[in-house]
């Protein structure tokens, strides 16, 4: 009792609030954070800031605002590395700031490759960037912001093993963040298959409510995913836990179908009523089961 009471009245905690590299490290953020703004307004397919400001596009937002928590995310993944794992193993406050500079180049090089794979391949029956721009679909926004913070948890996932090296350290986030992007594209297809009505074709007619209950739906697989990747390094487990996942998420819908919304068809909900309030409880179920597994599991 009286260690438990000298415990609490210790004010040296009050002196690691104040470490000069911990405002070092924040700074840095920030610029990263900067960084990646610039790098998006130069390589996005249209005027990130016009749109932003002038038209005031809640899509594009949507979608934007999704990338910048992906990259705070990855930053995140980042600092929370023990210096010990990280690629080049060093204690040096210098090195490890050039650690978090070097990652956070990745994490938004890797961010923008993201963006290709959601409006080429996850999203291929309709043009992406049309309707971000020209109808302003909140729901491609809703979509690309889903993609953006799940492949942030990946790359987060695949910072935290051990380190072996810088090149190493790259090699296995490469490699990591494809097959996130991979699994997302057949999550996709399997999303898909088990809804009654056609993902694309609802979200092409401005279906908000479709267009979040699948970004959701990406960001809890993504939870699942970057669980086994934390722990584990074997891509013949990581493609057998990406079915235990599906099976898990697909489940969750159909509980949620039968016991959270009775009485309506969550589908008819999101499809013909337009629902985004179910599709968020949707999504939340979703996100919250992903969490329970990965700690049941890990």
């Amino acid at each position: 009792m009286i260690e438990l009471l000298t415990d609490m009245i210790d004010f040296r905690p009050i002196l690691d609030l104040f470490q000069p590299q911990s405002a070092a490290y924040l700074l840095i953020i920030l610029l990263i954070l900067f960084v990646g703004k610039k790098v998006d307004e130069m390589l996005a397919p249209y005027d990130l800031n016009r749109e932003l400001t002038e038209i005031d596009n809640k899509a594009v937002a949507v979608s934007f605002a999704g990338y910048l928590f992906g990259l705070g995310i990855i930053m995140w993944g980042v600092l929370s590395t023990d210096p010990s794992e990280a690629a080049h193993a060093s204690n040096s406050t210098y090195a490890d700031i050039m650690d978090t500079i070097l990652w956070g180049g990745i994490g938004i090089a890797l961010l923008q490759i993201a963006r290709i794979v959601n409006q080429k391949i996850l999203l291929p029956k309709f043009d992406s960037v049309k309707e971000l721009i020209t109808d302003r679909n909140v729901g491609t926004g809703a979509v690309e912001c889903g993609a953006f913070i799940g492949s942030a948890f990946i790359i987060k996932a695949a910072l935290s093993g051990e380190g072996n090296g810088l090149a190493v350290g790259i090699t296995s986030t490469l490699i990591f963040f494809a097959c996130g992007q991979l699994a997302f594209v057949l999550y996709g297809s399997i999303y898909q298959k088990t809804t009654r009505f056609c993902l694309h074709d609802e979200i092409e007619k401005d279906n908000v409510s479709a267009g979040v209950a699948f970004g959701m739906s990406l960001v809890a697989s993504s939870i699942l995913l970057s669980g086994y990747i934390m722990r584990y390094d074997s891509l013949p487990g990581f493609a057998v836990w990406f079915v235990i996942s599906i099976f898990f998420l697909v489940t969750c819908r159909y509980l949620l179908d039968k016991i959270m919304l009775p009485g309506s068809l969550l589908d008819e909900e999101i499809s013909r009523d337009r629902n985004w309030g179910a599709a968020l409880i949707e999504g939340g179920m979703a996100i919250v089961i992903a969490l329970l597994v990965n700690a049941a599991f890990f």
